[in-house]
């Protein structure tokens, strides 16, 4: 039987309803830190993060000595958020876009965290470029591999399925975290890739070798989920 968490947060002001398409991680209403050329958004304390995060930090239970792989890390903000509320993790960051996948945008965004949390990261990160085709992580290692709002953006699922599935470990977990369609065959924003259904995203996994665990619903205070991380394990 699925098991699925629904998470509601305050109203949305009509203006974050658009922003939210493409930045659905960040929650109307608080206020991020932007800085001149580095890419990503930024809490403002350790308890704004939690405030924003907790409960997808609840979902994923990191456990020191875990490795972690993050496919389309990009920034690397949201992993080293992450990273900053747990201990002796190790992040596999993943991208293909070398123009902003760089270790000094990673450098720059663990240190303001190790600064944000007031002592010394001990998650550490490693950083992998990939292809269209491949994700290049080593094989066989991780215990849990998360793709945020990048899914949508595969032009080979095929092919990067049937990789990530050799990538996790006996018992290790896919996460996916995707905006949800009000409608079928809704586009995603500027990018104009078509959204995936509840219904169609598991369907799909089924199909290349994955079994749906559970799973974690964002209303935002409207009626039906606008936003979803699924779980799934390798059948």
């Amino acid at each position: 039987m699925e098991k699925k968490q629904t998470i509601f947060f305050a109203p949305a002001k009509p203006a974050f309803i658009a922003a939210f398409v493409l930045f659905f991680y960040t929650v109307a209403g608080q206020k991020m830190q932007t800085f001149k050329n580095r890419c990503g958004s930024f809490y403002e304390s350790m308890a704004h993060l939690y405030k924003i995060k907790q409960a997808e930090l609840d979902f994923y239970q990191f456990k020191p000595g875990q490795r972690i792989a993050s496919i389309g890390a990009q920034c690397c903000h949201i992993e080293a958020a992450y990273a900053a509320t747990t201990d002796s993790v190790t992040f596999y960051l993943e991208d293909i876009d070398s123009s902003k996948f760089k270790k000094e945008q990673a450098d720059f965004v663990w240190s303001y965290y190790a600064k944000l949390r007031g002592r010394p990261m001990t998650s550490s990160y490693r950083m992998i470029l990939g292809d269209e085709k491949s994700t290049s992580l080593p094989e066989n290692l991780f215990d849990k591999i998360l793709i945020i709002n990048s899914f949508h953006e595969f032009t080979f699922v095929v092919e990067m399925l049937a990789d990530i599935r050799k990538k996790l470990k006996p018992g290790g977990i896919l996460y996916i975290d995707e905006a949800l369609p009000k409608r079928p065959g809704q586009l995603l924003g500027i990018c104009n890739h078509p959204m995936q259904t509840n219904e169609e995203t598991i369907a799909l996994f089924a199909t290349h070798g994955f079994e749906y665990v559970n799973g974690i619903d964002f209303n935002y205070r409207q009626k039906i989920p606008v936003r979803k991380i699924f779980a799934f394990s390798v059948k």
